[in-house]
């Protein structure tokens, strides 16, 4: 047990010393900013065009109240979506867009769009800058003989762990402060007095969205980590990530991509804007399980093959 937490220890010291950290902690804290600022955009647009839509209603002798008392039905046909009740909509989605900067809500605003776009890309290139450090810093060989090479592998295991933790929730906490500062100064003039309520029962849970964001930091981390143990090197893989989230379109129903947006269908409500891309039906639950199955296939594999390469590099 020495050996792991010697190892743990080395390995954050190495990571704090060579400010490794900062990559994730400080990219994801400083990728709020294109959060926030999508979904500040989004509150002017629902705003301005709930107030075109009260407009015109008026002209057509429909106050907002009687709006209100109608069902507010949806059809989406292919690319299209038809709305039978379009003040309602409007209204809804204002007052929805305005709630994202509420209270816990905005922890969501803050996540939602950096769980897609930011966290599996910067936690790959993390995982693998994880993996290829010691031998960039020729260091390789000694901690091997120092500290065994299951404690090695391990100890940067659960740095990824603690990393990716403490990155979420330094990003949840800096949205929640946010959000009331970034109202009071951008959104003062797009105010608007929702008087109807709406039913919000599908809003998310803040805690469970930490934790849904964490889960993909670090299983992207761990992927990174034992495609970079293997490799060593970091260009290559990261490009081919890059590409991979996001430039190409989903490969079918269980292409990881598609198991991730289809099970934070009930995670993430999308208040502050962002919309992924519609993911293909699928059976999450059995999606989930594969993904993890193959994430442990690959460490397996990885580790396997990297236990016969030489230390000596």
């Amino acid at each position: 047990m020495s050996n792991y937490l010697q190892s743990l220890r080395t390995e954050l010291r190495y990571q704090l010393w060579s400010k490794a950290v900062v990559l994730p902690i400080g990219g994801l804290a400083a990728s709020l900013a294109f959060s926030f600022a999508g979904s500040i955009s989004n509150v002017t647009a629902t705003s301005s065009r709930l107030q075109t839509s009260e407009a015109h209603a008026a002209e057509n002798g429909v106050s907002l109240g009687a709006a209100m008392e109608q069902p507010n039905n949806v059809l989406i046909q292919g690319a299209q979506r038809i709305v039978d009740n379009p003040l309602r909509f409007d209204y809804e989605a204002a007052y929805f867009a305005d709630r994202a900067f509420e209270g816990s809500h905005a922890i969501g605003t803050g996540l939602e769009m950096i769980t897609f776009l930011v966290i599996p890309l910067l936690f790959f290139i993390y995982g693998c800058g994880t993996a290829v450090g010691d031998v960039r810093r020729r260091t390789l060989k000694d901690r091997i003989v120092a500290q065994g090479a299951a404690a090695y592998v391990a100890g940067k295991v659960v740095t990824i762990i603690l990393v990716s933790v403490a990155a979420v929730v330094l990003s949840a906490m800096l949205s929640l402060g946010a959000a009331p500062i970034l109202r009071a100064v951008f959104l003062q003039s797009n105010s608007h007095d929702f008087i109807y309520s709406v039913n919000d029962a599908g809003a998310g849970n803040p805690i469970i969205q930490i934790a849904f964001a964490t889960a993909v930091a670090v299983g992207f981390g761990w992927l990174g980590l034992f495609t970079g143990l293997v490799v060593r090197s970091m260009l290559i893989p990261c490009l081919a990530a890059g590409a991979l989230l996001l430039l190409l379109p989903f490969a079918g129903p269980y292409d990881p991509r598609n198991i991730l947006t289809a099970a934070a269908e009930g995670v993430f409500n999308y208040w502050g804007g962002f919309n992924p891309r519609a993911p293909f039906p699928v059976w999450t639950e059995l999606g989930v399980l594969l993904s993890v199955a193959a994430l442990v296939l690959v460490a397996l594999v990885s580790t396997g093959v990297w236990s016969r390469m030489s230390k000596f590099v």
